[in-house]
């Protein structure tokens, strides 16, 4: 069975399918967050709210939460109010980001098709999931009809072989195929497989899924060893795979990080929807017991979830961070949108492992943003450099 295409011709209702064929695909489940839906409810609004029958939709409020303005509290009462009204599922209690509430809280099949108004819905390809991520005013058609319609993109397999070097995280494999692969992935879907997939942990499988749109991919999931290989194949050997680093002003433009070695920083981020997960949490720790962050930095740790911060209590991570020195946030996206919680001045440098660095991404636009793993960037927070 080739994965990609014979879930789509069955969300489809054809036989089969071919790459560059129009499609309607019936949407098993409808994300959006309160980053996005603002543009959303303008257009919604107009159409009076009309919704298919039997939609499942989620939605979560993790952009900005607590409200850090009044106008986005009025935003999260108005979303409250459509949510009730149209029976949607809305998670507003702090419960953290949008992809890791999915994997925590949806019965995701293989096939299952998602249509997110975000640009990462892809995460949840690491459970099978073949998820779109749509614009805002995108998402308003597949509410009122239930239906996504799309051309068929071509299939780009990876192999992902070999283990990982004791200083190289999955979020150093995902930046290696920006870095490398990043146009030759451009448009098309990516099936991923390989023997290191087969005992990655869960969190390290939504780690690459979730940075590979930053590629421009269609969407990314991950394949049953034994499906048929689709499209073109790339064979990658993760034993090369050294710490790597996205820098400005592209997650594309990636160099091994040692070229950077001893560069300044005065801010450094980890968590969120890229690198927020109880595997990230526990290597972070590792790190930082016993040490102190540099004086001159500023360590911001967002847990993706409320369900992952409680773990991090029982296990005594949340202690050995906080001190440390780091800055514990409540769940959710954390300083990522640049709405609040950790803004970058002109002056400053950050490491981070957040999803995109384009200048104003996080505050300031001539604030420089490196993106990196949670064990670079816990690194470069004690020693005050990249390292």
């Amino acid at each position: 069975m080739k994965y990609f295409m014979h879930f789509l011709a069955k969300a489809a209702s054809l036989s089969k399918v071919v790459a560059g064929q129009e499609i309607s695909v019936k949407a098993d489940l409808i994300l959006g967050h309160d980053g996005t839906w603002p543009k959303m409810l303008s257009v919604w609004k107009q159409r009076e709210y009309r919704m298919a029958v039997g939609n499942k939709v989620l939605i979560s409020v993790d952009h900005a939460f607590p409200a850090p303005t009044v106008q986005d509290r009025v935003l999260q009462q108005e979303i409250a109010e459509v949510c009730k009204e149209k029976k949607c599922q809305l998670y507003n209690h702090g419960e953290g980001v949008l992809h890791q509430i999915v994997a925590e809280n949806v019965d995701i099949q293989s096939g299952m098709i998602i249509v997110g108004a975000d640009g990462h819905v892809a995460t949840s390809g690491a459970l099978g999931a073949i998820a779109f991520s749509v614009s805002s005013e995108g998402l308003v058609p597949v509410l009122e009809t239930g239906f996504y319609n799309l051309k068929v993109p071509e299939v780009v397999t990876i192999y992902l072989d070999g283990g990982l070097r004791p200083e190289t995280m999955a979020r150093d494999i995902a930046l290696y195929i920006l870095g490398t692969y990043g146009q030759t992935l451009k448009g098309n879907a990516v099936a991923l497989r390989g023997s290191f997939l087969k005992s990655a942990s869960v969190d390290s499988k939504m780690t690459i899924c979730n940075l590979l749109p930053e590629a421009g991919v269609v969407t990314a999931f991950i394949v049953p060893e034994d499906s048929e290989e689709e499209g073109t194949v790339i064979r990658i050997n993760i034993d090369s795979i050294e710490p790597m680093l996205a820098i400005p002003p592209e997650p594309t433009f990636v160099n091994p990080l040692k070229d950077l070695a001893g560069k300044k920083i005065s801010v450094a981020i980890i968590g969120g929807c890229s690198a927020g997960r109880l595997e990230d949490m526990m290597v972070v720790a590792d790190v930082l017991e016993g040490q102190s962050v540099h004086p001159e930095v500023t360590l911001i740790v967002t847990p993706a979830s409320s369900k992952i911060a409680n773990k991090m209590d029982q296990m005594g991570l949340t202690s050995i961070l906080r001190n440390s020195g780091a800055i514990i946030m409540p769940p959710g996206c954390g300083p990522c949108p640049g709405k609040h919680f950790g803004i970058l001045s002109s002056n400053d440098v950050a490491i981070t492992t957040t999803i995109r660095n384009s200048p104003g991404r996080i505050g300031a636009q001539e604030a420089e943003i490196y993106l990196a793993s949670p064990l670079s960037v816990a690194r470069a927070a004690i020693s005050g450099e990249i390292c």
